[in-house]
């Protein structure tokens, strides 16, 4: 059984396989001019490994390139990310262990896609609040690069109990998460 999020904002598509709890496996689709900010997962490793096109991503403040059959692994904690894709590829991504980084991108993507959830590639994500609770949920699995992780839960966890004041959700049924 799969499952797929499509993100015209971002200009990803995201198709993920059975899910294992060793591992994430999906098939990304990117399209051109698509971006993700820079991020860290705190204790998960991630493989791109190139499908279809050539694909540039920015590990650590260097530029890396993939082209089909090549890969490339991140480490926890390493800054990553990717913006204004120069042309359309197709990457499979594996991230051990799997953890509920499915759930996350269930989330995000969706909200993005759905316009209730705007991160652009520089700047404040918009609403923050709802942000907030997103990155609370998934700690474990998600982190801005800039701001040590020790410094960053407690914040988050804060702005998450404001954001939940307001009606932002931990829980989305709309996107399967549970």
């Amino acid at each position: 059984m799969t499952y797929e999020v499509d993100d015209p904002v971002s200009g990803q598509r995201v198709v993920f396989h059975e899910p294992r709890p060793e591992a994430l496996e999906v098939e990304l689709f990117i399209r051109t001019g698509a971006f993700v900010r820079e991020h860290v997962h705190p204790s998960q490793t991630e493989t791109f490994t190139g499908v279809d096109g050539t694909f540039h991503l920015d590990v650590d403040g260097k530029r890396r390139t993939i082209g089909p059959g090549e890969s490339v692994t991140i480490p926890p904690r390493t800054k990553h990310g990717f913006r204004n894709a120069p042309e359309a590829a197709h990457l499979h991504v594996t991230v051990t262990p799997a953890l509920r980084l499915e759930l996350y991108f269930r989330a995000f993507l969706g909200l993005s896609r759905d316009h209730r959830l705007s991160i652009p590639p520089d700047g404040i994500p918009k609403p923050l609040l709802q942000t907030a609770v997103i990155m609370d949920e998934f700690k474990a699995e998600m982190a801005a690069p800039e701001l040590p992780i020790a410094v960053q839960r407690p914040m988050w966890w804060l702005l998450a109990q404001l954001g939940a004041l307001k009606g932002y959700r931990r829980i989305l049924p709309e996107y399967g998460v549970f």
